[in-house]
């Protein structure tokens, strides 16, 4: 079976990044869509569903951990790597729901390996044998008098209710629903953060992405684009 017969969904809210992206994995043989936020993905999602899934984390609107954790209860089949520079290495994070991922800024030829393992295992995501995914969620704004708090949805009896929270971290967290009693694991999105916040603006070069010699042909390709 040849890339080309495997439908890819991009997700980056960088504009840049995701052009760049979208050039590239094209010109690899790929059907290549892309899309600027989890809301815009689901869209793209319900109409055609992708073999691949390809996903920023740290997205305003709605994130990549919420996406995630959607594709993962709707649409299990789609073979999904999750990429983010608020972690290092290769091994997928705990509690997102991918069955790879790779660390932005660490050059493109990792995310090759991985793309192009998803294309030979085929229309098959892995994900299904570990450990079901938490909620991920933001905080509710509030006041500085009120204690932090977030509305959870239950997905035994879909009610949402609000659950305080004492502290704000990453770690994934377990509660009951308030009217059915059924467990909801859940995470806090908003304790995520990029290992590196650019001062200013800068435009997105496919050398801030990986060393030039790993894509010469690819990145010249895709700036006459």
């Amino acid at each position: 079976m040849s890339k080309s017969d495997f439908n890819l969904l991009i997700v980056e809210d960088e504009a840049d990044t995701r052009y760049l992206l979208t050039q590239i994995f094209t010109m690899r043989g790929f059907t290549v869509r892309s899309a600027q936020d989890g809301f815009a993905a689901l869209q793209m999602i319900r109409s055609t569903v992708p073999d691949i899934l390809l996903s920023d984390l740290n997205m305003p609107g709605m994130s990549g951990f919420e996406l995630l954790s959607v594709v993962r209860k709707l649409y299990p089949q789609i073979h999904v790597i999750a990429t983010s520079g608020g972690y290092s290495g290769s091994t997928v994070p705990k509690g997102i729901a991918a069955d790879s991922f790779h660390e932005k800024a660490s050059g493109l030829a990792p995310l090759f390996e991985l793309m192009d393992m998803a294309a030979l295992f085929g229309h098959t995501s892995f994900f299904s044998h570990r450990t079901p995914t938490p909620l991920w969620i933001d905080l509710e704004s509030r006041m500085p008098f009120e204690s932090n708090h977030v509305l959870l949805n239950c997905p035994a009896c879909l009610r949402p209710f609000r659950q305080t929270v004492e502290e704000i971290d990453a770690e994934i967290r377990q509660t009951n629903c308030r009217f059915c009693g059924g467990t909801v694991d859940y995470a806090i999105a908003l304790a995520i953060k990029p290992k590196m916040v650019a001062s200013e603006p800068r435009p997105v070069a496919a050398e801030s992405l990986a060393p030039a010699s790993e894509y010469p042909s690819e990145s010249r390709s895709a700036r006459r684009a």
